[in-house]
């Protein structure tokens, strides 16, 4: 496994967030322990403002729109996504799903906080699981955050229960796409995008400088006639 690599900003103004709760954890905080205790093991600055950018210029206000995410955490990010919906004026929710319960009560409390809980729907319990019974009714869907497991099969797991909802157009990011995996060793979201891209095609954008270890964060998009 490579040396761990940190591309997380913090010395910036912290009014760029989108959200006053999210800018209200980030106060004060100077390195990766100090946001640990204060968001846990969220992707931060930038990395928020990429998401939150790319969902707002891609959400189609003449329809209801549903977010999916898997990795809950401690909800920064949810808040991110969310807020996009709010901000864009747009009907519809996110629904995330966290594997700890521990975290999803934290999340739970971060999202309140944030005025964004009529916006959120969260599952507890392994993703994997919950998918297709959560996503049983719906169709279309235009945008997948994909951030629970980072290994292999976790990553593909997900994206192919995931695969069959997607619009034409739709969006899935993936955090922690750096390749950290030595020879051998499990590919993780890094050899998952190259699987991905052999059995379902389509285009990939890599951005390495965003979040920290791992850090990377990939918008995938089918590829589609013009």
């Amino acid at each position: 496994m490579k040396p761990p690599i940190y591309h997380r900003m913090f010395d910036y103004d912290r009014a760029r967030l989108p959200n006053a709760h999210l800018a209200s954890l980030e106060e004060g905080v100077r390195t990766i322990d100090d946001a640990r205790v204060r968001s846990g093991a969220s992707i931060g600055y930038p990395g928020w403002g990429v998401i939150y950018y790319t969902l707002l210029s891609h959400l189609d206000r003449s329809r209801r729109e549903v977010i999916i995410e898997t990795g809950t955490n401690w909800g920064c990010t949810t808040i991110v996504l969310a807020q996009a919906l709010v901000d864009a004026g747009c009907e519809g929710k996110v629904i995330t799903f966290e594997l700890e319960p521990e975290n999803a009560a934290i999340a739970r409390r971060n999202i309140e906080a944030a005025g964004l809980g009529d916006r959120v729907e969260m599952h507890v319990g392994d993703s994997r699981g919950l998918l297709p019974a959560v996503l049983a009714g719906e169709h279309d869907l235009r945008f997948a955050f994909l951030d629970a497991s980072h290994l292999h099969d976790d990553v593909m797991a997900e994206f192919e229960l995931v695969a069959p909802k997607l619009a034409g157009d739709a969006l899935v990011l993936f955090d922690n796409t750096y390749r950290i995996s030595d020879e051998g060793e499990d590919p993780r979201v890094n050899g998952a995008l190259r699987t991905i891209r052999e059995r379902h095609g389509g285009n990939i954008v890599n951005l390495e400088f965003v979040s920290w270890f791992t850090p990377g964060l990939a918008i995938w998009q089918r590829t589609a006639g013009f």
